[in-house]
């Protein structure tokens, strides 16, 4: 933590230079409430989004987003290339640069048991005043630079899903629960890894003791693991964050791989060659993806 910039920060003049931009920016975004624009995104279609409130019998495949203005944005995305800045444990894939899901998977060849938790509405229970201790207690930044800080990053008290910042800080503001889970995890000789919301942990045997310690340390942080995502599973092969992984071999699922299929009848069948050329480009990138998991 001492090697981040913002580590004893204690000026408004010194966190404005910081972020590149001027005081009386930070004082105008301080006194402003109108910074978010809310949408709803599906769930499972990246492209579907709603700028109006879902019907109440489509609403449980929609969450709400909170898409910060421009020049919020900017400051978070500052913000976050900043805190990327300091060494993040070997457990942790994301959001660090340079890691990927890919990488979060293989890192439990090997295993014979695993138990799979999801942390329910992430964001949205990391909440401001996790953020505040984060900054005033683990950075120790002066109270007026925390409270900025916190402004910046955080809205109607909770972690926003749309800022830039929202990922690194929800790993950071919740900094005693990952060090409690490490020590549980070491302490039973198993290994374990973050990915954003989800907990892998794996070994050749798991105690529900060891689960149990862990899930205990989540309700206490204020957080609350989603029963319908945990799974546990002995001799069989794991799906962890869209990765198969069986004994000392990665592989995609077998709905990737059926996609696929389907991806190269239709180019086989395609008349127009713009959707020829649309096509290609989607079977090489899942090509790549598969070559990519197998690989490692």
């Amino acid at each position: 933590m001492r090697d981040s910039p913002f580590f004893r920060l204690r000026t408004r003049k010194k966190l404005a230079a910081l972020l590149r931009v001027s005081e009386a920016t930070l004082e105008n975004i301080q006194l402003r409430n109108d910074l978010y624009t809310r949408c709803w995104k599906h769930k499972s279609d990246k492209n579907r989004w709603l700028r109006q409130q879902p019907a109440p019998d489509i609403s449980a495949h929609y969450r709400p987003i909170d898409i910060p203005d421009g020049g919020l944005k900017a400051i978070q995305s500052r913000i976050a290339d900043l805190l990327s800045r300091i060494t993040p444990p070997d457990w942790l894939y994301s959001p660090v640069k340079g890691r990927s899901y890919v990488d979060n998977a293989a890192s439990h060849k090997g295993s014979k048991a695993f138990w799979l938790l999801d942390i329910a509405d992430y964001f949205p229970s990391c909440t401001a005043n996790n953020v505040a201790h984060f900054f005033r207690c683990k950075l120790e930044c002066s109270r007026d630079v925390t409270a900025i800080l916190v402004h910046l990053s955080t809205w109607q008290q909770c972690l926003p899903q749309g800022s830039p910042c929202s990922p690194i800080l929800s790993y950071f503001s919740n900094l005693d629960l990952w060090e409690t889970i490490e020590q549980s995890v070491a302490q039973a000789g198993l290994k374990h890894s973050v990915y954003a919301d989800d907990i892998t942990i794996s070994g050749q045997i798991i105690r529900k003791e060891v689960i149990w310690e862990i899930k205990r340390a989540v309700h206490k942080h204020g957080l609350t693991i989603k029963a319908t995502k945990e799974l546990s599973l002995i001799d069989k092969p794991a799906d962890i964050t869209g990765v198969i992984v069986h004994g000392d071999r990665t592989r995609l699922p077998n709905r990737q791989l059926k996609r696929l299929f389907e991806l190269r009848g239709q180019r086989h069948l395609a008349k127009s060659n713009v959707l020829k050329r649309l096509l290609d480009v989607q079977i090489a990138g899942r090509v790549a993806q598969m070559r990519q998991v197998q690989q490692l």
